[in-house]
């Protein structure tokens, strides 16, 4: 380390650490409810009304603040039932339940978001190769 050569002006910080709980976000499950939580709630405070727009991908959805609602969040839950959104995504291939993390954008006045598709789950097939695996390396499979 004596040898240390770079100048910590040319240094960057790396961003905060932001916790789960601290991220907005806004889901659709499988049965329809569409919902935002604590995060999405605290950041809109009172709104529950919003325009909801969804991209031809189904990938980024928005909800814009200043154009007529079209969605009616509970003012309490901050959830809605929404079968024709849930159907929507299904028809554009998007694998539900949809968790979109959304990010304020001003120049639009919408809170726009990223879905974070989950894969899928394995097959049993996989999931017993997977065992199989573990055990034979954990030598509990030789009993």
């Amino acid at each position: 380390m004596k040898d240390f050569q770079y100048s910590f002006e040319l240094w960057e910080d790396i961003p905060p650490v932001i916790s789960y709980h601290d991220t907005p976000r806004v889901s659709v499950s499988e049965k329809g409810l569409f919902a935002m939580n604590g995060a999405m709630r605290r950041n809109v405070g009172d709104q529950r009304a919003f325009r909801v727009k969804i991209s031809p991908d189904g990938y980024y959805l928005a909800l814009c603040i200043e154009q007529a609602p079209n969605v009616q969040f509970s003012r309490q839950s901050g959830y809605t039932t929404h079968h024709r959104l849930k159907e929507l995504l299904r028809e554009k291939g998007i694998l539900l339940p949809a968790v979109y993390t959304m990010e304020w954008h001003e120049e639009r006045r919408a809170w726009i978001g990223h879905c974070q598709e989950l894969p899928p789950p394995p097959d049993s097939k996989t999931i017993r190769r997977v065992i199989k695996n573990q055990e034979k390396r954990t030598g509990r499979g030789n009993a």
